[in-house]
């Protein structure tokens, strides 16, 4: 492939991100919201300050509720409402968080994560998603970044609106076959930006909210 070639594909691939993006509100305005709140299908609830680079994790059993930073192992945890002092229970648990906040947070808002340091994007060209829409597609990797570097995803994206239609999961980048593919439905707007709360036959990403704050005892117990 020439340089020239080279370029254009690059230049295609980025341009196909950023288009996702903009028509769900722009990477700027969702960089720019306060509290990003919802529920990861019937497991738990999450209330992520996304300007203090935090998280709180509440389990829909009440059995463990985790507050945590996302930049450091800092935070407090509950076990049937009773704090966790042991320090590496603590840690495991924060940590726990921490990877649990990467899983539930890009089910939400991959598209916002395309043009993210690291991601890798490659031009599939047109497929049909697994109810016969044709959409572009775009193979995700990462380059040695994240919890689970080894993945790739598949990102099927309305050629018309640039939503986001359906997104395959595969646990190795060299795999041919996903572990798990599903559709993303029901967009709607939530402050400035757009979001799709459908996830085919997993089910719903409850509760959707984006809020300028939240209680002040929220990240305080």
């Amino acid at each position: 492939m020439t340089d020239t070639l080279q370029a254009q594909v690059v230049t295609r691939e980025k341009a196909l991100a950023s288009a996702v993006m903009d028509a769900m509100g722009g990477k700027e305005n969702y960089m720019r919201s306060g509290f990003i709140q919802w529920d990861f299908f019937d497991v738990r609830t999450l209330t992520w300050d996304v300007q203090g680079n935090r998280v709180r994790i509440d389990y829909k059993d009440g059995f463990l509720s985790i507050i945590t930073a996302l930049d450091k192992i800092e935070g407090t945890v509950y076990q049937n409402n009773i704090q966790v002092t042991d320090p590496d229970t603590l840690a495991f648990y924060l940590e726990r968080g921490q990877r649990i906040w990467m899983n539930d947070s890009y089910w939400l808002v991959m598209p916002f994560k395309l043009l993210d340091p690291g991601v890798r994007l490659n031009a599939l060209g047109i497929r049909n998603t697994s109810d016969g829409q044709p959409a572009e597609v775009l193979e995700l990797t990462f380059g040695n970044v994240g919890a689970t570097p080894e993945n790739k995803y598949h990102i099927y994206i309305d050629p018309g609106t640039y939503m986001v239609l359906q997104w395959d999961y595969f646990v190795k980048h060299w795999e041919e076959e996903p572990a798990l593919s599903c559709l993303w439905t029901d967009y709607k707007w939530y402050g400035n930006i757009m979001l799709s709360s459908g996830r085919g036959a997993f089910g719903v990403l409850d509760n959707i909210a984006v809020m300028e704050a939240v209680p002040s005892n929220t990240f305080a117990r």
